[in-house]
C-alpha cells in the first residue's frame, strides 16, 4: 500500500479521573513513581533525537511535575521542545473529563485551569484534543471544543456495533455539529478511533508476550526491585526486527481499509506507559528504521509526528466530509453484555458531594468579585481568598474523592466573605446550602441567617434551618416579620424545621434574625403532622379512593390512603389531571463470573426485570401556612425496625405569578435510600398515563437535551436502554410532559410506556480478578440522600421552565447561620443587585487571578523560557453567558437577548472595557481563526458571526445556546 504511514506522538495519558471512584495511590505517589518519571525520561528522550515526537494531554500531574520536580535544566528542555514542535500539549485540560455525567460547568472550569496555566507559563495554546477514554462521547464537548479555539477532536469509546458499521463503511471521520442551534458556526472536525482504541495492538503472533510494551505496566508507588516490570514485550533485536516490521505493517494496512485518506494515525503507548521512555524509544527507533528502509517492498512510510502533525495532514488534502449532526454516542456498550451504564449512579455520594463543591464554588467565585468591587469592604485579604478558590478550582477540576469534593476548603472563605457583607463578629458560623442547623445549646440573643443568592435572576424560595426550640420570630434586616413555619425535623426527632419564604435578587444577600420566645408569633406558624397506618404493598381496590392531598396554584397532588402511595397529579395549565403512581424496586445483580455477565462500578447488566424492593410503607402528611409535606417511609419486609427507602415531597404554598412559577411549578422530592443488600441496584420508578412509546429524553451535561427512543437490542436490552441524566430528563406525549430535575447525575429509562424509572444507588460485589485487583467491584454501603424536583404540564410551560429551574436546583441559595451577640441585626451594606433576562445565565462571573498578558503578541518571550511573575491579577474579572433555550424552541425566549454590560454590572462599578475571549479565555474573540473543514452537505444552519458581533463595546447579543466570555475591566479607585 502506497502512503505515508503516522505514528504519533507516543500516546502515553494521564488519566486521572475519567471514571467515578476508581481508587488509585494518593496523587502525590502517583506522580512520584509514575508521571515524574513520564516527564523526567520524555524530555530527555526528545532532546537527544530530534525526530522524536511526543503529546501530553492533562496538567494535573504535569503541573505537579512542573513545579515540585523539575530542575531549571529541564523547564528549559520544555520551552525549547515546544519550540520545535516536538512536545506537543493536547486537550490541555485539568484532567479528560467524563462526558456522560459530568456537568457544563465543571468540564469549562477544568479546562479552563489547564489552558490558564498552560498559557501563563509557555505562552501556547492547545489546539487538538485527545478524548479517547470517556466512556462513550457527548455531543455538547465538540460544541465546547469549538468554543475553546480547537481545530480538531479526537473520539474512541462508542458502542461497538456502531463503531464496526462505521470502519466499514469509512465513516470513523466527520465533521461534528454537536448543536442543532449553533450547527456549522461551532462545529469541528472529528476522527473516532478504530477497534484497536488508542493503544498499540498488544497481541504478536510471533511471540507470547504483549508487543510494543517494552517498558511494561507501571508499578507505583514502589517500582519492582529487580526492575522487571509486568507485561515487559520482547526487546527488538536483529533476530526479530523484521518480524516486528510486518506485524507492525499489517495492522497499519488493516486499518487503512477503515479510513478515507492515506494518512493513517498508528497510537504507540497506552495507559501507565512511558514511565521509562528511554527503553521504548531505543526499540521503536530502530523499527521505523528498518520499515522506512523497506518501504518500497512494504509499501509503507513512517514518521513519529505529535497529533497536530496528522490533524494538519488531513486538512492539507481539502476533502469533502460527511456531516454527523447533534446527537451523541451515548451510551456506550464495548461488548455485547458490557453496556458502561452503571457508573452514571455508582458512587451517588460522591457524585453529590461533588455538585455540591462545584456550587459552592460557583457561588464563591461570584460573592469574591462582588466583594473585591467596586472596593474591598471587608478585613479580608484578597491573596489568601483567591488561593482558596484556586484550591477548589482544581480540586473541583479532579473530583477526587475525600475532601476535595467536599467544598470544606472554601467553607472559611465564604464564611469570612459573608461576614464582611455585613461586617459583624460572629461565633462559630455554620455554613451549607439552602439548609442549615443551629447549635444546639440555648442561646439568648439568637441567630442571624444571612442568605446569598448566586444566580443572577431573583430567586424566591423557602430556606430551611434546623432548630431546637419550638417558637421562634423571624425578621429581616429591617426589623420586619417574614413568614415562615416550623414542623417536625425529618433530620432528628428532637429537633426542628424553621422554613423562611425569601426572596433574594441576583448575587445579593438577605439577612434573617431567628430568635426563640416565649409566644406564638403571628408571622410563624406551626405545621400540623398526621400519620397514617402502615400498609403493605398491593394495588387498590376500592373503588371510592380515600386521597390525601397536598396543593397550591399549580398543582394538586393526591396520594392513596389505602396504599400510602401518590396517586394522581392535576396540573392547572391545561387542566389534565395525569394517574402518577412511585415506588422503589431493584435490579438484582449476579456477583458470579461462573454464572453469567456482571454488573461492577461500571457496567450495568441487568438479568431479569426489577423487582419491589419493599413491603410495607408508611405515610405522614405535614401541613403548614408555607408548605405542605408528604413523607412515606418503605421497609424491606413487614418485621423490619428501620426502613430502607424514603420519599419526602414538598410542594410550596405559593402564587403562579411569574416572580413565584418557578417555586410554585415545582414538586421537591429528596429521598434516602440505603443501606442496600449486596447485589442491589435500587431504581425509583415513577408509572403514568403518558402515553411516551418508551421514548425519553435527558441531558447532555446540562447543556442540551437528546431524544432518546427504546431500542430492541438482542442481549442487556435494559442496560443498554440506560442514559445518563446530568441535570434534567422528560417524558411526553401530545398533552402533557413530565420533567425530572436532579442535582446529581444519575442512569434514567423508560423500560415501558409511561414509565420512568431513575437509578439511585448501587451496592455490588463480584468474582471477576479484575475489578477484585481494582475495587472496581462497588461494595457500597452508604446511605444516599439525592433529590428530584419534578415539573408537569403542557409543552410550552415545561419548555419555557425547565432550564431555569434545572439551575435553581444547582444553584440553590448559601445560608450561613451564626450566633448573634447584641440586640440587633446589623444593616447590610447595600449592592446593586445583577439581574439577567430570563434566558440568559451567568454562567460564570470570577476573578481568575492570571496574570498572562492579553495581547498574544507581547506573550512570546515565555517561548524562550522566561517566567511570568507570580503576582496573580486581582483586577482581571471573567465573565462568562450562556443562552439557555434552542433556537425555535419557545417563541420569546429563544429570541437573542441584548444587554448592556455597563447597566447589568453597575453595581461592581463603571466598566471601561469589555473584551470578548474565546471559551476558556486564552484567545481574543478578533484573533480567533479556526480551521475550515469542506463538508458534503454544504448547508450551513446557525447564525453567522458578523463584523458588528467582534466589536468591542458593553452591549453584546446572544444567540440561542452560545456561550460568550469576556474580560471586564472596572474603574480602580
Amino acid at each position: 500500500m502506497a502512503g505515508l504511514k503516522w505514528a504519533p506522538a507516543p500516546g502515553q495519558t494521564l488519566q486521572s479521573s475519567w471514571g467515578p471512584g476508581l481508587t488509585r495511590a494518593p496523587p502525590q505517589e502517583s506522580m512520584r513513581a509514575y508521571a515524574a518519571n513520564v516527564y523526567t525520561s520524555v524530555v530527555a528522550e526528545l532532546t537527544s533525537r530530534p525526530q522524536r515526537r511526543f503529546i501530553a494531554v492533562e496538567q494535573e500531574f504535569f503541573r505537579l511535575w512542573w513545579t515540585s520536580v523539575a530542575s531549571e535544566k529541564q523547564k528549559h528542555q520544555v520551552h525549547q521542545l515546544l519550540k520545535k514542535g516536538q512536545l506537543e500539549f493536547v486537550l490541555g485540560g485539568q484532567v479528560m473529563h467524563d462526558e456522560a455525567v459530568t456537568h457544563l460547568d465543571d468540564q469549562i472550569l477544568q479546562l479552563t485551569e489547564g489552558h490558564g496555566f498552560l498559557y501563563e507559563t509557555f505562552g501556547i495554546r492547545p489546539q487538538f484534543s485527545w478524548h479517547v477514554d470517556p466512556f462513550g462521547a457527548s455531543a455538547t464537548t465538540p460544541t465546547l471544543f469549538a468554543l475553546a479555539g480547537f481545530n480538531a477532536h479526537l473520539i474512541s469509546r462508542i458502542d461497538y456495533d456502531l463503531k464496526e458499521a462505521m470502519q466499514e463503511a469509512q465513516g470513523l471521520q466527520f465533521v461534528w455539529r454537536g448543536s442543532k442551534s449553533l450547527s456549522a458556526q461551532q462545529q469541528i472536525f472529528t476522527h473516532v478511533m478504530d477497534q484497536f482504541s488508542y493503544c498499540t495492538p498488544s497481541q504478536l503472533s510471533f511471540s507470547n508476550r504483549s508487543g510494543f510494551y517494552w517498558n511494561g505496566v507501571a508499578v507505583f508507588p514502589e517500582p519492582p526491585p529487580d526492575g522487571v516490570y509486568p507485561n515487559m514485550s520482547e526487546p527488538v533485536t536483529p533476530a526479530n526486527i523484521d518480524l516486528y516490521a510486518k506485524e507492525l505493517v499489517a495492522n497499519v494496512k488493516q486499518r487503512a481499509a477503515w479510513f478515507q485518506t492515506p494518512y493513517i494515525l498508528w497510537p504507540w503507548g497506552c495507559d501507565k506507559q512511558f514511565f521509562n521512555a528511554s527503553v521504548q524509544f531505543a526499540n521503536m527507533d530502530p523499527l521505523l528504521d528498518h520499515i522506512n528502509n523497506r518501504s518500497q517492498e512494504l509499501g509503507v512510510s513512517v514518521e513519529y509526528a505529535t497529533l497536530g502533525d496528522y490533524f494538519r495532514a488531513l486538512h492539507a488534502l481539502n476533502i469533502s466530509w460527511a456531516v454527523y449532526n447533534h446527537h451523541d454516542f451515548l451510551p456506550y456498550s464495548s461488548e455485547p453484555f458490557a453496556a458502561w451504564t452503571g457508573f452514571y449512579t455508582s458512587r451517588s455520594m460522591l457524585k453529590g458531594m461533588a455538585r455540591r463543591a462545584s456550587a459552592l464554588l460557583y457561588a464563591g467565585e461570584s460573592m469574591f468579585t462582588r466583594y473585591m468591587w467596586p472596593v474591598p469592604h471587608g478585613a479580608l485579604d484578597p491573596t489568601w481568598a483567591l488561593q482558596q478558590l484556586q484550591q477548589l478550582r482544581w480540586a473541583v477540576s479532579e473530583v477526587r474523592p475525600g475532601f476535595s469534593a467536599t467544598g470544606v476548603g472554601l467553607t472559611p472563605l465564604l464564611c469570612t466573605l459573608v461576614l464582611a457583607n455585613p461586617p459583624a463578629q460572629a461565633l462559630g458560623p455554620h455554613f451549607t446550602d439552602e439548609k442549615s442547623e443551629t447549635p444546639r445549646h440555648w442561646v439568648p440573643d439568637g441567630y442571624s441567617a444571612s442568605v446569598y443568592n448566586p444566580l443572577a435572576w431573583t430567586v424566591t424560595t423557602i430556606v430551611t434551618l434546623t432548630i431546637h426550640f419550638p417558637r421562634v420570630s423571624v425578621t429581616d434586616e429591617m426589623g420586619h416579620p417574614v413568614p415562615a413555619q416550623i414542623q417536625t425535623s425529618t433530620k432528628d426527632p428532637s429537633a426542628y424545621d424553621l422554613l423562611i419564604l425569601s426572596v433574594i435578587p441576583g448575587l445579593s444577600y438577605r439577612h434573617y434574625r431567628v430568635m426563640p420566645t416565649t409566644e406564638a408569633q403571628e408571622a410563624t406558624t406551626m405545621a400540623t403532622t398526621l400519620r397514617f397506618k402502615s400498609k403493605l404493598r398491593r394495588h387498590s381496590s376500592s373503588q371510592k379512593k380515600r386521597l390525601v392531598t397536598m396543593a397550591n396554584d399549580c398543582y394538586t397532588v393526591q396520594f392513596d390512603q389505602d396504599t400510602n402511595l401518590m396517586h394522581s397529579i392535576w396540573e392547572r395549565k391545561s387542566n389534565r389531571t395525569v394517574p402518577l403512581t412511585q415506588e422503589f424496586l431493584e435490579y438484582q445483580a449476579n456477583g458470579d463470573v461462573h454464572q453469567g455477565p456482571v454488573s461492577d462500578n461500571y457496567m450495568f447488566t441487568a438479568n431479569k426485570t426489577a423487582v419491589p424492593a419493599w413491603k410495607t410503607v408508611v405515610m405522614e402528611l405535614v401541613r403548614g401556612k408555607l408548605v405542605t409535606e408528604v413523607r412515606q417511609y418503605f421497609y424491606r419486609n413487614t418485621t423490619a425496625q428501620n426502613y430502607t427507602f424514603a420519599i419526602h415531597s414538598r410542594l410550596a404554598h405559593v402564587s403562579s405569578d411569574p416572580d413565584q412559577e418557578l417555586l410554585c411549578h415545582r414538586i421537591e422530592q429528596k429521598y434516602r435510600v440505603g443501606p442496600l443488600e449486596l447485589n442491589r441496584e435500587a431504581i425509583l420508578r415513577t408509572s403514568s398515563d403518558i402515553n411516551n412509546e418508551k421514548l425519553i429524553y435527558s441531558d447532555n451535561n446540562g447543556y442540551q437535551m437528546q431524544r432518546r427512543p427504546y431500542q430492541a437490542f438482542v442481549n442487556n436490552v435494559i442496560a443498554r436502554n440506560y442514559f445518563p441524566m446530568v441535570q434534567s430528563a422528560f417524558i411526553e406525549d401530545n398533552k402533557s410532559r413530565l420533567v425530572l430535575l436532579s442535582e446529581r447525575a444519575h442512569g434514567i429509562s423508560s423500560q415501558d410506556n409511561g414509565q420512568v424509572e431513575v437509578m439511585l444507588h448501587r451496592r455490588l460485589w463480584n468474582n471477576l480478578t479484575w475489578n477484585l485487583n481494582y475495587n472496581l467491584t462497588l461494595n457500597d454501603t452508604s446511605i444516599v440522600s439525592p433529590m428530584l424536583w419534578f415539573l408537569l404540564g403542557p409543552h410550552s410551560v415545561t419548555t419555557a421552565l425547565r432550564p431555569r429551574m434545572g439551575l435553581a436546583l444547582q444553584h440553590r441559595p448559601i445560608v450561613l447561620v451564626r450566633e448573634l451577640a447584641g440586640d440587633q441585626l446589623p444593616v447590610p451594606q447595600e449592592q446593586e443587585a445583577v439581574i439577567l433576562p430570563p434566558n440568559l445565565h451567568l454562567q460564570i462571573l470570577s476573578i481568575p487571578g492570571w496574570n498572562y498578558s492579553r495581547v498574544h503578541t507581547k506573550h512570546r518571550y515565555l517561548r524562550k523560557g522566561h517566567q511570568p511573575k507570580a503576582q496573580a491579577d486581582l483586577h482581571r474579572v471573567l465573565l462568562r453567558l450562556h443562552h439557555l433555550y434552542e433556537a425555535k424552541e419557545d417563541p420569546f425566549l429563544s429570541q437573542p437577548v441584548t444587554v448592556d454590560l455597563e447597566t447589568i454590572l453597575r453595581g461592581l462599578g463603571p466598566v471601561v472595557a469589555v473584551k470578548e475571549r474565546s471559551l476558556t479565555g486564552t484567545w481574543d474573540i478578533r484573533s480567533l481563526q479556526r480551521w475550515n473543514w469542506r463538508t458534503k452537505t454544504g448547508h450551513q444552519k446557525g447564525h453567522p458571526t458578523s463584523p458588528s458581533r467582534l466589536k468591542r463595546g458593553p452591549i453584546v447579543t446572544v444567540y440561542p445556546k452560545e456561550i460568550r466570555t469576556f474580560f471586564i475591566d472596572f474603574q480602580q479607585p
